[in-house]
């Protein structure tokens, strides 16, 4: 990788640490003022929201199409190399250690390339992850509306020596209610366990 290459990742990877610690703390800001009862201090801060996409079997979907459900959700790309399998592959053992309790959770997988992430490709991908587990794609409007609304950071970098690009972007698996409120936001070092037994109390 040539000199330029590295200095534009590096770049991209302090703007997305950057980025994340100032929309994850207004988001925790809100949660933990809401628990005590008092106004949020940064007006306007929210996490999530209505979206039409299409799922891994090809069937348009919005958001009513988990409708009273509990939500794992994550977004990343299937042509990732290690996070994004390491953090489907997690959720998976979150709900099978939650077992039961966990039958009320819906997990998502959305793609943040959709140019690579077609149907087809997404429900090749999921069905190697947990049975339940539901892909979701759709066109490059589409999918950067959703990321707004989950405050998500994600960005193409080009490698012109490959011809090909890799995605930058935020890993955060969101733990949403049926309502669609933003319960808990769990990082890459949040193990199985600690979610699992963290949404047991919160169910």
């Amino acid at each position: 990788m040539n000199t330029t290459i590295k200095k534009r990742l590096m770049r991209t990877v302090i703007l997305c640490a950057i980025a994340m610690a100032i929309g994850v703390g207004a988001a925790y800001t809100e949660l933990k003022s809401r628990h005590d009862n008092m106004p949020p201090p940064v007006a306007g801060v929210s996490v999530g929201g209505p979206f039409a996409l299409t799922d891994h079997t090809g069937k348009d979907v919005t958001q009513e199409a988990y409708a009273g459900q509990y939500k794992l959700i994550y977004f990343g790309f299937t042509y990732c190399p290690a996070i994004c399998p390491t953090e489907l592959q997690k959720i998976t053992k979150v709900l099978n250690i939650l077992g039961d309790e966990g039958d009320d959770i819906q997990p998502l997988f959305i793609t943040i390339d959709p140019e690579r992430d077609t149907v087809d490709t997404m429900r090749g991908y999921v069905s190697l992850f947990h049975p339940r587990l539901i892909g979701l794609t759709g066109n490059r409007a589409q999918i950067d509306k959703v990321l707004a609304n989950y405050r998500v950071f994600a960005q193409k970098v080009e490698d012109p020596e490959n011809n090909d690009y890799t995605m930058d972007h935020s890993s955060f698996i969101y733990l949403m209610s049926p309502d669609d409120t933003l319960i808990s936001i769990y990082r890459i070092q949040d193990d199985a366990d600690y979610i699992a037994a963290d949404i047991a109390k919160k169910l």
